[in-house]
C-alpha cells in the first residue's frame, strides 16, 4: 500500500471485522485461539461487573471458538501467561510484556497518590513497609487478610489503610495479582508471579521509541483508529492530540503505520502496515456475533457512530429513569452491520437463558436467514454460559420489530 489510500465506508467495516475475526475466517480456538486474540489486540479491557460474564469473557467468546471462562483463569492465575495491569484503563495483557509497562506503572502511581491525597488517606503510605511485610512472610495476600489503619476521612476508597496501601503497591507493579476468586484480588510480589526470564528482560527504549511503541500499539488493540480524542486514547502518555499526531506522521513517514483515508469522513485513520492483509478476506459468509459493552472494536464510540451508523452506550452507570435502552445490553453484529442491541437476564441455575428486550436498528429487516444465525448464537451463548437454551427466540426478537 501507498503511505495514504482511500477506501469505502464498507470497506472500514469488512477491515474491523476481519481484523477481529468476527467472521470466524481464521478459525480460533481454545487457549491458543485466547493467546493468538491477545498477540493480535494486546490489550483486553477488564471490568468486574458480571451479568452475561466479565467484560474480556464476552470479548473472547466472539472471537474463540469454543470459548469458556476457565481458559482465560488458566492463561491468568495458572500459566501466568497473561496478567492483570494497567494500560487503557485496566486490562489484561501479555506477560511477555510487563517489563515494557514500566513507565505506565510508575504514572499509575503518582495517580494513585493523587487519589489517596484527594480521599485524604494519603497515611496509606506510611504502612507500605507493614504490607510488604505481612506479603514477604504470609505470601498470598488479600485486603481482607490484612488489616491496619482506618480512614474515615472520606466516603470513597477503602476504609482501612493497608487496603490503599496494597493498590498502590499494586499501581506500581511491586505486587502483581496471582489469584482471583470472583472480584477479590489476592496479590503476591511480582517476581513470584511473572516468569523471571520475563523480569530479566531490559527495557532499553528511550522516551520517544516508548511512545512510537505504545501508539502503535494501542492502534492494534482497535484494528483502525483515527486520530480524536475519545476512548480508544485513553490512558498516561498518548492523550495529547498534538503529540500523537506528530509520532503517527513520523510512523507513517518510516513506514509502520499506513494513513487511510474513509470516503464522507474529513478525519484520516490509521492501521499498521502489515495489517493491510485483513482488506482481502471474503466476507460472503455473515455470522452473527454478540460483542462486550467495551470490546475493542467499540473503544472510540462516535468512530464506530460514523463507521456503523450504531449509537451505542454503555447505560450501567445511567440512572434508571434516564436510560434509553437498559442496564447491561449488547450489540448485535451481522455480517458487517450493527444491527440490534439486547438486554440479557442474568443467567439463573437449571433456567434456560432469557432475553429481557431486543431492539432492532431501524431500516433492519428480519429474514429467515437472519433468525437462523440469531438462533444459532444465541446457542453458542448459552454453551459459553453452561446454561439451556430454549428452542427458539423468535417471538421476542419479531415482538420488538412489530412495535
Amino acid at each position: 500500500m501507498n503511505r495514504e489510500v482511500i477506501i469505502s465506508m464498507e470497506e472500514a467495516r469488512n477491515f474491523l471485522v476481519n481484523y477481529h475475526n468476527l467472521n470466524q475466517a481464521r478459525n480460533l480456538k481454545g487457549i491458543e485461539g485466547v493467546m493468538e486474540c491477545f498477540r493480535q489486540m494486546k490489550s483486553i479491557q477488564y471490568d468486574p461487573l458480571n451479568v452475561v460474564g466479565r467484560n474480556a469473557d464476552l470479548v473472547l467468546q466472539a472471537r474463540v471458538s469454543g470459548y469458556e471462562p476457565g481458559m482465560l483463569y488458566e492463561l491468568l492465575y495458572q500459566r501466568y501467561e497473561l496478567i492483570d495491569g494497567f494500560d487503557k484503563e485496566m486490562c489484561i495483557y501479555e506477560a511477555d510484556d510487563f517489563n515494557k509497562f514500566r513507565r505506565i506503572r510508575a504514572a499509575c502511581g503518582e495517580t494513585a497518590k493523587e487519589r489517596l491525597a484527594c480521599r485524604e488517606q494519603f497515611d496509606a503510605l506510611n504502612v507500605l513497609d507493614d504490607v510488604r511485610e505481612h506479603v514477604k512472610r504470609y505470601g498470598l495476600t488479600s485486603s481482607k487478610d490484612i488489616s491496619i489503619g482506618e480512614s474515615r476521612a472520606s466516603r470513597w476508597g477503602h476504609k482501612k489503610l493497608s487496603s490503599a496501601a496494597l493498590d498502590y503497591l499494586y499501581c506500581t507493579g511491586e505486587l502483581s495479582v496471582k489469584e482471583k476468586r470472583g472480584t477479590h484480588k489476592y496479590y503476591d510480589f511480582t517476581e513470584n508471579v511473572v516468569p523471571k526470564e520475563i523480569l530479566a528482560q531490559e527495557d532499553s527504549k528511550s522516551d520517544r521509541q516508548f511512545l512510537e511503541w505504545y501508539i502503535k500499539r494501542r492502534i492494534q488493540s482497535v484494528g483502525l483508529l483515527w486520530n480524536k480524542s475519545g476512548g480508544a486514547w485513553q490512558g498516561h502518555f498518548i492523550s495529547n492530540i498534538k503529540l500523537r499526531e506528530e509520532i503517527l506522521a513520523h510512523l507513517v513517514h518510516i513506514g509502520e503505520v499506513q494513513m487511510v483515508l474513509i470516503e464522507g469522513i474529513e478525519s484520516p485513520f490509521y492501521m499498521i502496515s502489515k495489517d493491510e492483509r485483513f482488506f482481502d478476506v471474503n466476507l460472503e459468509k455473515k455470522h452473527v456475533k454478540f460483542l462486550a459493552p467495551l470490546d475493542n472494536m467499540l473503544w472510540d464510540r462516535e468512530m464506530i457512530n460514523r463507521l456503523f451508523d450504531f449509537n451505542y452506550r454503555w447505560e450501567v452507570y445511567t440512572p434508571i429513569d434516564k436510560r434509553k435502552y437498559g442496564y447491561y445490553v449488547l450489540p448485535v453484529l451481522y455480517g458487517n452491520q450493527l444491527i440490534a442491541r439486547f438486554e440479557p437476564e442474568k443467567p439463573k441455575k437449571n433456567e434456560p437463558f432469557s432475553i429481557k428486550n431486543w431492539w432492532c436498528e431501524k431500516n433492519i429487516t428480519i429474514t429467515d436467514e437472519l433468525l437462523e444465525q440469531i438462533q444459532h448464537s444465541i446457542e453458542d451463548f448459552a454453551r459459553y454460559l453452561s446454561v439451556q437454551c430454549l428452542d427458539t427466540y423468535e417471538d421476542i426478537i419479531l415482538k420488538q420489530e412489530e412495535e
